[in-house]
C-alpha cells in the first residue's frame, strides 16, 4: 500500500486516523504541526503517495499551504483535505484535491484512499 503523510493537529483525531489507515495497509507518517509536516516533506516528500491534511492547523500555516509545498516536491501527490467547516477548494486548494468533511468515519477515509491512484 501507499505511503501517507497525515497532518492533523488534534492528537486524538490523528491517532484514530493513523490506526484506521494503518489497519487498511497504509504506511502512515503523522505530523501534528506545520513545522513537522514541512520537515517530513523536505526529508522524503517524493516518497509519499498521498497527503491527508486538516485545513485548520491552529497557529502557523494552513493545510492549503502544506499541500502547495508538497505538490512542489511531488507533483503527482494525491491530496485530501479534512475540515470541520466550509472551505473554498477552488480558490485555495491544489488542483484535483478532494475534501473530506468532518465528522467522518476513519474507515470511510481509508476506503476512499484505497480508490485513489497509487492508493
Amino acid at each position: 500500500m501507499a505511503d501517507v503523510l497525515l497532518v492533523e493537529d488534534e492528537r486524538d483525531m490523528a491517532a484514530r486516523l493513523q490506526g484506521a489507515l494503518a489497519g487498511a495497509g497504509f504506511a502512515v507518517t503523522v505530523a501534528h504541526t506545520d513545522d513537522e509536516a514541512h520537515d517530513c516533506l523536505e526529508r522524503c516528500g517524493a516518497g509519499f503517495a498521498i497527503l491527508v491534511t486538516d485545513i485548520d492547523l491552529g497557529a502557523g500555516v494552513t493545510g492549503f499551504d502544506i499541500a502547495r509545498r508538497a505538490r512542489q516536491l511531488n507533483p503527482g501527490l494525491a491530496v485530501i483535505y479534512l475540515t470541520g467547516g466550509p472551505e473554498d477548494l477552488a480558490r485555495f486548494g491544489v488542483e484535483g484535491a478532494l475534501l473530506f468533511p468532518k465528522p467522518f468515519d476513519p474507515l470511510a477515509l481509508a476506503e476512499r484512499l484505497r480508490r485513489l491512484p497509487g492508493g
